[in-house]
């Protein structure tokens, strides 16, 4: 089964880069796969849940020509940043770091005796349930809390984009107020007659909007009515009806000025979704990983419960010999050391028996799965074997795919651009106000409370009442907004050190994981061959003990090393389920080094494109 898996080497290779597009294909790929290799494919289907609602929160046009001028000489700096990056990259070596060993004059591993008993039942529960990884993961996906609640977070943040181009949505307002005066009269001029109390009703209703331009101007319509009454003489006619037509339009000329400066919001939203989005790639990397990892522990643990249980069988049978063999040419004390060799192995296999339970355990909280739900009933048996072939492997091309797809790289785009837009926003904060203000306005006047004929009236005679101004102001030494923008740049500054980190974190890691995927098959072959040349030991010493033609002392030690040398088997036999686990989950561990463990979709976005994504308002002196 295993032997299959990764004969064609291309296929692997190109495993994470040409998956299929649809969930049903995804998963025949996966199954076709198999093993740790599974997991780069299955993992794709999680994009058709993070791209759920995307179209609800679509992204903003782009601001305007002078940010799109900005951007594109930042996207320079960065295509420069990565350019030295992938130059260095190009120079390492196409074998892995560090290691001695010609790859292509190695052979498979065959397959060990335990292997055919890993998918069959152990007797361990009264039902057995059959796993394999891919399944696993299909469950993780769909099943898990964990999943579905890290998946929720990007359309969280995406509502904000709406949240913050709301902004600029008109506001239509209806207001209304009467008003009932009576007061005395302190003046001869307040109602012209010998009128004790002045006697007034107003009423005063208006309906309008008013909305705010996305360059930052506020713009305000309203259309007012009214009636008004009193006991005056001054006022005429009485009663009477009052219209008005009202508009009004403030511009900033500095500060808050322009598209840029005001879709700063939207901006940041749009780049907190794609920060989410790496954030929650990262996050299901982690999960998945756990998954495979417990899978596996899962398999070694069983391969050690049989590798145990055979070890007990073969003690047990030697105490029955001796047992059997009593009084006539075995000692008491063969009889007695074979005892404690039992009571040691059977002790073994109980601890084996319990960690198996836990890895059982551990994958029902890891996939969520009802089906799982009570593993105490069951016995999961493995259906995928460790692949034990060596697949060629270029560090170069590794380094240089991590530099475009690992989340933490993206990341650290986006934080850079991040604080570029908070960098341009508090550099327009530091200017001076200076508002234009323009209004202007048509009355009507009616009798008889006509507030109708009065708003006809408005149209047919006269011209508009218009205003113009300016409004400047300037806070003494502006302290307040120039420690923002110093704050801000220092932001930056370390943003553009973390992203120097990030890379450097990415060449390490990817140079280790393919040093441990090359040191762990070279561990894999070296334990094959330590069991073959303790599987002889073995064989060399019961010969022996059972060809001794005299019962004396030596005997004695025999059974000694005969049962050490067991023991020795069994821990070999362990080291090397160990090598091949670590050998599977080696090529996990690379693929999530190289960012390609999980890419599809919205959650898996290359460097190249980060730096090349929607405008964005960036710092314009030069970079750090």
């Amino acid at each position: 089964m295993c032997s299959n898996r990764l004969n064609d080497r291309s296929k692997y290779s190109r495993a994470c880069c040409d998956m299929p597009r649809g969930v049903a294909a995804a998963l025949t790929e996966a199954k076709r796969l198999g093993g740790a290799v599974a997991i780069a494919v299955i993992v794709g289907v999680v994009a058709i849940t993070a791209r759920t609602g995307a179209a609800q929160y679509p992204m903003h046009e782009p601001i305007d020509s002078r940010v799109q001028a900005l951007q594109e000489r930042t996207n320079n700096h960065f295509s420069v940043s990565l350019g030295s990056y992938r130059e260095r990259a190009a120079n390492l070596p196409d074998a892995v770091l560090g290691t001695t060993s010609d790859l292509s004059q190695m052979v498979a591993v065959p397959p060990m005796w335990w292997e055919p008993s890993m998918s069959t039942s152990l007797g361990l529960a009264p039902q057995t349930q059959p796993i394999d990884i891919h399944t696993l993961i299909t469950i993780a996906l769909s099943s898990s809390p964990y999943v579905q609640s890290i998946l929720t977070e990007p359309e969280i943040r995406r509502t904000e984009i709406t949240i913050a181009d709301a902004e600029f949505d008109s506001i239509g307002f209806v207001e209304s107020k009467f008003v009932d005066t009576n007061d005395p009269v302190g003046s001869a001029l307040t109602t012209g007659d010998s009128s004790s109390r002045f006697k007034d009703e107003t009423l005063i209703g208006g309906v309008g909007m008013r909305t705010k331009t996305r360059a930052g101007g506020q713009f305000e319509m309203a259309q007012r009515a009214g009636y008004q009454e009193n006991n005056s003489t001054f006022l005429i006619p009485n009663p009477q009806g009052t219209t008005r037509l009202e508009f009004s339009f403030t511009q900033p000329l500095m500060k808050d000025r322009g598209r840029a400066f005001n879709q700063t919001r939207i901006v940041l939203a749009q780049l907190d979704v794609k920060q989410t989005s790496s954030e929650v790639r990262a996050n299901l990397e982690r999960h998945l990983v756990e998954v495979a990892q417990a899978y596996w522990e899962l398999y070694q643990a069983r391969a050690e419960w049989l590798q145990r249980n055979r070890l007990l069988a073969s003690a047990e049978e030697l105490h029955l010999v001796l047992v059997s063999r009593s009084g006539i040419d075995s000692h008491q004390r063969q009889v007695l050391r074979a005892s404690t060799a039992v009571a040691s192995r059977r002790s073994d296999l109980v601890r084996a028996e319990s960690r198996i339970r836990n890895t059982q355990s551990r994958l029902r909280m890891l996939t969520g799965s009802s089906v799982l739900m009570h593993a105490h009933l069951q016995e999961l048996a493995p259906q995928d074997q460790p692949f034990m072939m060596p697949v060629d492997l270029s560090v170069r091309q590794s380094v240089l795919t991590a530099l475009e797809y690992r989340a933490d790289i993206n990341q650290s785009i986006r934080r850079i651009q991040s604080m570029s837009v908070r960098v341009g926003a508090a550099k327009n904060q530091v200017l001076p106000r200076l508002d234009l203000i323009l209004s202007s306005y048509v009355a009507g006047l009616d009798g008889n409370r006509s507030s109708l004929q009065a708003f006809e009236n408005q149209f047919n005679g006269g011209t508009p009442s218009y205003a113009a101004g300016i409004l400047f102001e300037l806070p003494v030494a502006n302290r307040a907004s120039r420690a923002r923008l110093t704050r801000n740049r220092l932001e930056l500054s370390r943003a553009m050190y973390e992203f120097k980190q990030a890379t450097e974190v990415a060449f390490t890691e990817v140079e280790i994981a393919a040093r441990e995927t090359q040191t762990a098959f070279e561990e894999m072959l070296v334990k094959n061959q330590s069991i073959d040349a303790q599987n002889r030991e073995v064989a060399y010493l019961k010969q022996r003990w059972e060809l001794l033609p005299d019962p004396n002392e030596s005997a004695v030690v025999l059974i000694d090393d005969l049962l050490d040398a067991q023991e020795r088997l069994a821990d070999e036999e362990r080291a090397f389920v160990t090598a091949q686990v670590s050998y599977a989950l080696s090529w996990v561990n690379l693929r999530k080094a190289m960012g390609i463990l999980l890419q599809f979709g919205d959650l898996s976005e290359p460097a190249s494109e980060v730096i090349e994504s929607e405008p964005v308002e960036f710092e314009e002196e030069p970079l750090p």
